[in-house]
């Protein structure tokens, strides 16, 4: 199935979806999980792309916090560190290198220091704190939903939406879409044995 005709197939979807919930007074709570799940996931993507693209102005601006290591071996192009462990792994512990070691990490911690300030500045803390905090409610929500049975067709048809919705974007996730699947073929199996 082609990227557009998904699309199509989750746009139909979500129109059905929207006119089941203005409809229904009584709706199936996978739908109602489907609303409250599309309505995060949404913010969950725009508070990405936010932070993305203060974190790409803030690169821009000062760079991302990181040393570079010298080296002894002429020709050698020298090494990055973005962080402590790199310098000590690159440099080793003898007493040779602790007077370079400890200035590339007061560099480092002093580079860190000023993203950090810079960041909370911008707003990039505050977006990456609100990304999380959206990603965490979205996990949420497809872990309810895919352990929520459906009472409907259109609920089964959520289950499947939100499936389809998700693995758009995270198709290498684990157990998505399969503990969906799994899930509306245990729902269809009970509502045509209710039907039967």
């Amino acid at each position: 199935m082609s990227r557009k005709s998904r699309k199509g197939s989750i746009a139909a979807a979500a129109r059905l979806l929207t006119f089941t919930l203005q409809e229904r007074q009584d709706a199936d709570p996978v739908i109602l999980l489907w609303q409250e799940w599309r309505e995060t996931f949404a913010s969950s993507q725009r508070l990405c792309h936010e932070a993305q693209r203060l974190e790409r102005e803030l690169a821009e601006k000062i760079g991302f916090p990181r040393v570079e290591i010298p080296l002894d071996h002429p020709g050698r192009p020298s090494v990055v560190a973005t962080d402590a462990r790199q310098i000590d792994r690159v440099l080793g512990t003898a007493p040779a290198t602790r007077l370079l070691r400890r200035r590339l990490k007061r560099d480092l911690a002093a580079a860190q220091a000023r993203w950090d300030a810079e960041a909370a500045a911008v707003g990039l803390t505050n977006a990456v704190e609100q990304e999380a905090v959206a990603d965490r409610r979205v996990d949420e929500l497809l872990r309810t939903a895919s352990r929520t049975s459906a009472r409907s067709i259109p609920g089964v048809i959520a289950k499947l939406a939100i499936a389809t919705e998700w693995s758009e974007l995270e198709p290498d996730a684990d157990g998505y879409p399969w503990d969906f699947i799994r899930g509306v073929l245990a729902d269809l199996t009970a509502l045509a044995a209710r039907e039967a």
